[in-house]
């Protein structure tokens, strides 16, 4: 990986790490600027846990928003898609005290960040973690660094050239890259999964069999919808129509009174969430690794899944077949 761009937000350029509580595991930080890092942190120590919420924890690219979506839609009891961006409810992007005015509780909260490098406040309610097959991931993440990640800091992006050979050595072993390796973090979270309080879903089921993980869901978080709103979410959640309904619809009243408070051109901000949101939602498929991987990648990719033995037990699905 001698030859291969440094991402300008890993850990050992930043110096930020996040930790679990005996030091055992760091996980570089998701850093933008050292003052607003700073004041998230200083929200996420003294965060105080309402029982009324819920935490998505899913690794980035494996399905956040679709997953937020659906959760949101079970908590609000309607199947209209929310009109704040889930950003605000994103507790490693946003101080999570500035979101109370757009989403008083119940809502979710969501983070990329493995639960156990979280303060201790963010394992006292439910959780649901969000799994994706890792070749699917790898292609929706490699898009996500050329299309996105760098265009949120005004900044040349480093990755913009780079080919998704090169991307996918960095996703099987790099672990310097912000939110650390996949790997470990599917790892840990799965470790997780017989915890009462932890719902692990995987993004294919979310997407074959909506009605069904839906209505798990609506089990888990104890939201009692009835069956006919189940299917009214599992139609307004599908990714051709959910593309189009969170990127034409206005911002809320709420989040543009938010937006004025960080930035003298709130409108800015907030067309940047649009644009942002548009190349967010790219195909949302299953099995479309098929179209990247080469022969010689592909067996290169399930050499590394043989050697990763905690995998070996995930039930992954890399196709809708």
């Amino acid at each position: 990986m001698a030859n291969l761009p440094k991402h300008p937000m890993c850990g050992s350029v930043t110096g930020e790490y996040l930790s679990n509580e005996d030091g055992s595991v760091q996980v570089p930080a998701f850093f933008m600027d050292a003052e607003k890092f700073q004041r998230i942190q200083s929200d996420l120590k003294t965060y105080k846990w309402n029982d009324s919420d819920f935490l998505l924890a899913t690794f980035p690219k494996c399905g956040t928003h679709f997953m937020w979506e659906t959760m949101m839609m079970l908590l609000k009891g309607s199947a209209d898609y929310i009109s704040a961006s889930k950003t605000l409810l994103m507790v490693d992007a946003c101080p999570v005290g500035m979101s109370n005015k757009v989403f008083p509780s119940p809502r979710v909260l969501n983070t990329h960040y493995r639960i156990d490098v979280l303060p201790g406040e963010f394992r006292k309610g439910k959780t649901v973690a969000l799994m994706r097959n890792p070749k699917d991931t790898c292609v929706s993440y490699y898009y996500h660094y050329k299309n996105i990640t760098m265009s949120m800091k005004d900044e040349p992006n480093p990755f913009e050239n780079l080919t998704f050979a090169q991307f996918m050595e960095l996703f099987l072993h790099d672990k310097d890259l912000p939110y650390g390796s996949y790997f470990d973090y599917i790892e840990y979270m799965w470790s997780l999964r017989d915890d009462p309080n932890i719902l692990v879903v995987f993004y294919e089921d979310l997407k074959m069999n909506s009605i069904d993980t839906i209505q798990r869901l609506n089990e888990f978080m104890g939201t009692n919808r009835s069956p006919e709103l189940v299917k009214e979410i599992a139609d307004a959640v599908n990714f051709d129509k959910m593309k189009v309904g969170k990127t034409t619809g206005p911002p809320s009243k709420e989040m543009i009174a938010v937006m004025k408070t960080q930035s003298p051109n709130p409108e800015a901000i907030l067309e940047k969430l649009r644009l942002g949101t548009l190349q967010i939602y790219r195909k949302g498929g299953i099995g479309d690794w098929k179209n990247h991987l080469t022969v010689a990648q592909n067996e290169h990719f399930d050499s590394f899944l043989k050697g990763w033995e905690a995998g070996k037990d995930i039930p992954f699905k890399y196709s809708q077949n």
